[in-house]
Formats: C-alpha cells, structure tokens, sequence
C-alpha cells in the first residue's frame, strides 16, 4: 500500500510564522518612525541654517540685521504671519503673494538672500500652500530666530515651552534658531545648539 502525502505547512507552523513576522514588526515600526522623525529634524535645522546665512548675508551687505530693533538682543518670531511675511519679502527680495520685486524691510536693492521653496511654506487644510506663512517640514510654524543686537558676541534663548530645552548657559554666537514643539506635543521641537 502506498500512503501519499500532501506537502504544505500545518496550521501551528503558519501560526508560528505570522507570530514571528508580528514580533519583528513591531520592533522595526517604531524605529523606522524615529529614524524617519529624526532624518526630517535634520533637514529642519539645515533650513534654519539656511535661514541664518540669508540674515549673515543681509548684514554684510547693508551692515545691519533685519528687523533690527536697537542696541538690545531680539527674536524674529515667524509663528506671527505678518512677520513671517516680511521676512520672506525681505530675505526674497519679492512681494510674498506677487512675486515681482519688492524693496522690503531695509533690503532697497531687492536681492535675493534666499530664494524659498514650497517645502518651506504653511500646508493650509485644503493641502494649498500659504505663501505668507513659513513652517518646517512637520509643517510646525512655530519658527524663533535670536540676534544678538547688543553686539556683545551672546545671545541666550529662552524657548517659551517645554520642547526644545533652553541652553544651559549664554551662547557664543551672533544667531541661532529653533523650532518650538506646538501646545499638543503634535510637532517635535528642536534647536540649533542641541547635538
């Protein structure tokens, strides 16, 4: 008698895989999630340093800073549309909505510093873009530049919440930027002095 059988895998061995491809699943997700989070922050702070060389740039060419407010240190806060409107018109050398050349906040010679992409603006609900509004790639508008105004060759931060942490003592510097987590924790929060 010649008994036949059938090849196949058993219903505790499928089990068994299914279990296992679970398992690894959920150990590579979340790490896929974190790496993914902090390959965007990187790119983050390399549009703040972007941002900073355009304001060097400004400097060297008109021997102020814009939005220069005195002998004191001070922060551009681009969470405020209008001023995160006259900062792209300013850095642009355009009219934010127009996009013909405008001569804005001290820059009369309407030069380019920085020439914005759409990765930079606000996503509005309808997934258009706000061309007065910028946000980071998180599209988290909650952008702070320091400059150090007084001249003294420090400035010191002072992140209003919680994310990104304030510097433990004065930086030496003439600018720095950081991008402040939202009320709901919905947006990570980073800074140019964290590692």
């Amino acid at each position: 008698m010649n008994k036949q059988t059938k090849k196949g895998f058993t219903l505790v061995e499928l089990l068994m895989v299914l279990a296992v491809v679970g398992l690894l699943a959920s150990i590579l997700i979340p790490t896929a999630g974190s790496i993914r989070e902090s390959a965007l922050k990187t790119i983050c702070k390399a549009q703040l340093s972007q941002y900073i060389n355009a304001i060097v740039q400004f400097k060297s060419q008109y021997g102020y800073y814009p939005f220069a407010q005195g002998n004191k240190d001070y922060v551009i806060n681009l969470s405020d549309p209008e001023v995160s409107k006259q900062f792209i018109e300013i850095m642009s050398g355009r009219d934010a909505q127009t996009g013909k050349p405008a001569s804005v906040g001290g820059n009369r010679k309407r030069i380019a510093f920085h020439d914005f992409s759409e990765n930079e603006f606000y996503i509005l609900e309808d997934d258009l873009y706000s061309l007065t509004q910028l946000a980071d790639r998180f599209n988290n508008p909650n952008i702070f530049i320091m400059i150090d105004g007084d001249g003294d060759g420090f400035i010191y931060p002072k992140p209003s919440l919680t994310s990104p942490a304030k510097p433990r003592a004065k930086i030496r510097g003439s600018i720095t930027a950081w991008v402040e987590s939202d009320d709901l924790d919905r947006f990570p929060g980073y800074a140019l002095w964290e590692n």
